[in-house]
């Protein structure tokens, strides 16, 4: 009969702690009512359990007093003593050195401004005069060109009046295809329209 159920699997609990557990959840399980069934041997079991922890807390951890130990010194006290100064020989405020280091920073950090400020302005001065130089240049390019182009269209106007002004239709073809590369016998027909027409 006992093959048919599997063993039971205890684990590394005391049978104190099974009680302690069994207390707590009938406790749990009664609410307020457990106070009724406590008994003086309860109380009496309580306060020697709650002994025993405080014993084994006691000798884990002395108790600690509050006043310092007046002749009990630390060698780190002792050197600190041998090796520091009376409040009143302490220096107070800024040094002379420290101040004298804050000028000449503060003189340098002047200085290094005004470096700057006067390599900008002499840097824009320059880009100015450069903007100013190009838009010259530009300018006078440009009117440059102007004149050329309307020295050029005078030039064309007259040679057009004077080309028409000068002889017939036929000497004016004539002179059109004078340089050329045509037909030579279609020269010899204008030349001879021409002739014909002065005269």
């Amino acid at each position: 009969m006992a093959e048919k159920f599997p063993e039971i699997e205890t684990t590394g609990a005391t049978p104190d702690e099974f009680e302690d557990d069994f207390l707590a959840r009938e406790k749990a399980a009664l609410g307020d009512d457990a106070a009724q069934f406590t008994t003086e041997q309860d109380a009496e079991l309580l306060a020697d359990e709650e002994d025993d922890e405080v014993k084994k807390f006691e000798e884990q951890f002395p108790t600690v007093s509050d006043e310092p130990d007046v002749n009990a010194s630390t060698p780190a006290e002792e050197e600190e003593d041998e090796f520091s100064e009376p409040a009143s020989n302490l220096p107070k405020g800024e040094s002379d050195a420290v101040k004298e280091w804050r000028e000449r920073y503060n003189l340098e950090i002047q200085q290094r401004d005004e470096n700057d400020a006067k390599k900008a302005a002499e840097t824009r001065e320059a880009a100015e005069k450069e903007l100013d130089t190009f838009y010259e240049e530009y300018n006078n390019k440009k009117d440059a060109s102007i004149e050329k182009v309307r020295k050029a269209e005078e030039e064309f106007i007259a040679k057009r009046d004077e080309f028409f002004q000068n002889g017939n239709v036929w000497s004016r073809s004539l002179d059109l295809v004078k340089d050329a590369k045509v037909n030579p016998r279609f020269k010899e027909l204008l030349t001879a329209k021409s002739k014909a027409t002065r005269d």
